[in-house]
């Protein structure tokens, strides 16, 4: 076996070495002093250190780029600038007094305007609004007139922006020939469509 041969041959050494009264200095002081010296770590060298400052300048400008990267995205797009902002609030605002406002000699005088500011599938729904309503609103004489106290948008991306407006309807008819002021809450959804906003959808609260 491999041990019985290392005991063997270390034995034979010890022998001779007894025999001729010397040792083998430069054999045994050498195993002794790799046995013995304590390990020391090299220093790092300049190619090391440089090496690990140039993957942490790396790595902090691919940070900064995607930093930037994501603001231009979310901030600097043109979708989403403040001059997109003013445009939705003024289409939302535009459209709540439009459709808030009526008189039931003409109910077709905004109908055209609130159609071509409407997405395809809310210009539908409008115009099923408008035939509903039509009879009522003639035979009861129905006036209104609409003011927007305040608007803000409350989330906006590329594609799609949500208004919140407080409008106030002044409404009159045959019940209440002097009229009564009615305030609204209402959120207007639109669609970026091309250059300008259609509105989607709106709720009142």
């Amino acid at each position: 076996m491999a041990t019985d041969t290392t005991t063997r041959t270390a034995a034979a050494g010890t022998a001779a070495a007894d025999a001729d009264g010397t040792a083998d200095v430069s054999s045994t002081g050498t195993a002794s002093a790799a046995r013995t010296a304590p390990l020391t770590r090299k220093p790092a060298g300049r190619g090391t250190i440089v090496t690990g400052v140039l993957a942490s300048l790396l790595l902090g400008a691919t940070a900064l780029a995607g930093f930037f990267g994501y603001q231009y995205a979310t901030t600097d797009s043109s979708a989403t600038s403040p001059e997109a902002s003013a445009e939705a609030i003024d289409t939302a605002k535009d459209y709540a007094i439009k459709l808030s406002s009526f008189d039931y000699r003409d109910l077709n005088k905004n109908r055209d305007a609130i159609t071509a500011m409407s997405t395809d599938d809310f210009a539908a729904k409008y115009s099923e609004m408008v035939t509903a309503l039509s009879q009522i609103v003639t035979d009861g004489k129905g006036e209104s007139t609409a003011e927007v106290s305040h608007a803000a948008v409350e989330k906006i991306d590329g594609s799609s922006a949500t208004v919140i407006l407080f409008a106030d309807q002044k409404a009159r008819n045959v019940v209440s020939p002097d009229g009564k002021t009615q305030p609204y809450r209402m959120v207007v959804t639109l669609d970026r469509s091309g250059d300008r906003w259609l509105v989607d959808n709106v709720e009142t609260k």
